[in-house]
């Protein structure tokens, strides 16, 4: 697949090549065959925190030399059967693992089950012949939270619409309402390089439309000249 041209404000260059936008706790890696939705790089911390604790659990059982009550020593075994795993497996998980994969080659797109944050097992497979379009939708600008007024944060989410009408999550994006410009830019960069990795289309949200900006100043222009990329601007209402 050609490199897909992506907004240069939501988007970073990796190392090993591929693209990346970072969502909520989480960030799309975009290959040219394949995206997938990981955790952030701050997921480590508490694997590696239940890894470093396990050893200084079992350093204090071997420096106790026997001395330590008998209770305390099978409690803190136990504990450790179940932290060094959990914790090995998360750690694993946080460094190579996905919580959604988009993959050209299968033609499907996997959800993780994600238990204990594992991302281990299949929760929903969906073939690229059985997705209808990709939809993009906000919550938080609604008026009637408290005497008419909308919230301070928007939620973007991005969702695959089977065929059958069923809609599955694959990413979202909480911003301040001042932010929201840029809340869409990211959910709409993923959702586009996912419909071009499927062939499908995204759905846009009642309000919003497609405009021009120079990406040098930020200003709206009528129409596409090079070095212009496209972004997202709510469009009032009258």
């Amino acid at each position: 697949m050609a490199e897909l041209p992506l907004p240069n404000h939501v988007i970073g260059q990796r190392r090993d090549g591929r693209r990346e936008v970072v969502l909520h706790r989480s960030m799309a890696v975009i290959g040219p065959d394949k995206i997938e939705i990981k955790s952030a790089r701050s997921t480590i911390i508490l694997p590696f925190l239940g890894i470093a604790l396990a050893g200084g659990a079992i350093t204090w059982i071997a420096l106790s030399q026997g001395a330590a009550p008998l209770w305390a020593l099978v409690a803190v075994v136990f504990a450790c059967l179940f932290v060094v795993p959990a914790s090995v497996m998360g750690l694993v998980s946080a460094v190579a693992g996905a919580d959604v994969i988009i993959d050209a080659r299968k033609q499907s797109a996997t959800w993780q089950q994600g238990y204990l944050g594992m991302g281990i097992g299949t929760k929903e497979l969906v073939p690229f012949a059985k997705i209808d379009y990709l939809e993009v939708t906000v919550e938080g600008a609604e008026g009637d939270r408290w005497k008419g007024a909308s919230d301070d944060l928007r939620q973007f989410a991005l969702s695959i619409v089977k065929k059958s009408g069923k809609r599955v999550r694959i990413a979202q994006v909480p911003v301040p309402a001042y932010g929201q410009e840029d809340g869409m830019d990211r959910t709409l960069a993923v959702g586009n390089a996912v419909a071009a990795l499927t062939g499908s289309t995204v759905h846009l949200p009642e309000g919003w439309q497609l405009v021009e900006i120079d990406t040098a100043t930020g200003a709206i222009v009528e129409t596409r000249a090079p070095g212009r990329l496209s972004r997202q601007k709510p469009r009032k209402r009258r």
